[in-house]
């Protein structure tokens, strides 16, 4: 018999993360069941306020006999009650077991969960739908990212091994060569990626908090992401390590709409027209985006610093196709911008003065007229409009790593640029 298993909402800023329970537990019950596959870490949708960090659940799958299931099933339960931070606001967790084949309703479900917003009451009907049994502690939040997790397809994925703590350690600084990190980068490299950020010269995967994940390091194969782990060199010591086959780094979060479609917490692709110039306010850049059916604000933050000075190139009237997820800045709905990808852009016209015409020497502003620096001569002002050229070109520009959303995909792996070259195909079509 098929059992799948979804955790999800255990994270707290104390210290423990989904990924770490959902890793002991496959250890766990690997010792009595047979697993199908690696755990999966599924991140769904990043822009809902109340997420868990990274927004991600965990799900395995085993070949257990049916003599066993209420066994594992009181193992799991028992492990997210004696280890989730309940004392925290926002751990809410939930558990779903689901026995046999994935039904197409959890498929669907999933889908949503990953690019729009989801109740739990809206999970809990479909669980009772699909024959699944869940469990909800506090709040139970986390039934919409298990149920979620265990219905995703998964159909293209990468890997992230995640190498933990001893608990000792746990909400100290970590203690990694980032020397060793580089060379290991450099090595795997784009296999294994996102592991430095090469403009800031900063290693990538050591995460911030208090949780007991050491390092995270990511590729697209398994081999290199084991063999970089090798390479590099912890200074403290390592727990225990697990590698998760993972929807991170797939786009698939993304989906074509138009913009009066868009609503709050939507993760989605667009078309339109640059409505005005760009302005800036506290270091993020913003304009606004139209097309037939309306108009949405758009905002590069700050911390996607150098990708900012693109987004500054843009002009009034340029097309572009922009990704990214729909937030609420100020009151105001907004696109964060992840990509975008210049279509067809206006001329950029400079007036400069002319030439002295009896000299070939340079004008200078004098009032309302022009005068020559070498002979003198003067002569109405009368700029000269001149085409220069663009500093864009017609490719994807994309945030730098440490502001990559888990989901955005690097344009430096196979498929980073479907989602927008796709649109960018039809709307050549069209216009041809």
């Amino acid at each position: 018999m098929l059992l799948h298993i979804g955790i999800d909402d255990t994270d707290s800023p104390n210290g423990m993360c989904t990924t770490y329970l959902g890793a002991l537990l496959y250890r766990e019950l690997s010792r009595i069941a047979e697993p199908t596959d690696l755990p999966r870490l599924i991140r769904l949708n990043p822009n809902i306020p109340y997420k868990t960090r990274g927004n991600g659940a965990v799900v395995m799958t085993f070949e257990a006999d049916e003599k066993i299931i209420p066994e594992i099933k009181d193992t799991v339960l028992f492990y997210v009650s004696q280890l989730a931070d309940f004392e925290h606001e926002n751990t809410n967790p939930g558990v779903v077991f689901l026995e046999g084949e994935v039904p197409d309703e959890l498929r669907e479900f999933s889908q949503k969960a990953l690019r729009e917003h989801v109740t739990i009451e809206e999970a809990e009907e479909v669980a009772r739908e699909a024959g699944a049994e869940y469990f909800k502690f506090k709040l139970g939040r986390g039934v919409i990212g298990s149920l979620a997790a265990i219905g995703y397809p998964l159909e293209r994925f990468t890997y992230e091994l995640l190498v933990y703590r001893e608990p000792e350690n746990f909400g100290t600084p970590r203690r990694v060569n980032a020397e060793s990190v580089f060379l290991a980068d450099k090595w795997a490299y784009p296999f294994s990626y996102d592991n430095i950020d090469p403009y800031k010269r900063t290693v990538l995967i050591t995460p911030h908090g208090k949780d007991p994940v050491l390092a995270g390091i990511r590729g697209i194969n398994k081999a290199k992401v084991l063999q970089v782990f090798e390479m590099v060199e912890f200074e403290e010591p390592v727990a225990f390590y697990q590698l998760y086959k993972t929807n991170q780094n797939t786009d698939d979060h993304l989906t074509p709409k138009k913009i009066g479609e868009l609503k709050l917490y939507d993760s989605a692709v667009v078309r339109g027209k640059v409505a005005g110039p760009y302005w800036e306010r506290g270091r993020h850049v913003f304009f606004e985006l139209e097309d037939e059916t309306g108009k949405i604000r758009v905002a590069a933050f700050e911390p996607t610093k150098k990708f900012r000075n693109w987004v500054r190139k843009l002009l009034p009237g340029d097309e572009i196709i922009a990704a990214g997820g729909v937030k609420e800045h100020e009151g105001i709905l907004t696109l964060n911008l992840e990509k975008f990808y210049p279509v067809k852009l206006v001329p950029k016209i400079e007036y400069r003065k002319p030439k002295c015409p009896k000299c070939g020497g340079t004008m200078k502003s004098k009032g309302d007229y022009l005068k020559c620096k070498r002979c003198g001569y003067k002569m109405p002002k009368k700029l000269i409009p001149v085409e220069v050229p663009r500093d864009l070109e017609r490719k994807i520009y994309e945030v730098p790593p440490d502001a990559r959303k888990h989901l955005s995909r690097p344009l430096v792996l196979p498929g980073g640029e479907d989602k927008i070259l796709k649109l960018v195909e039809e709307y050549e079509e069209l216009e041809g």
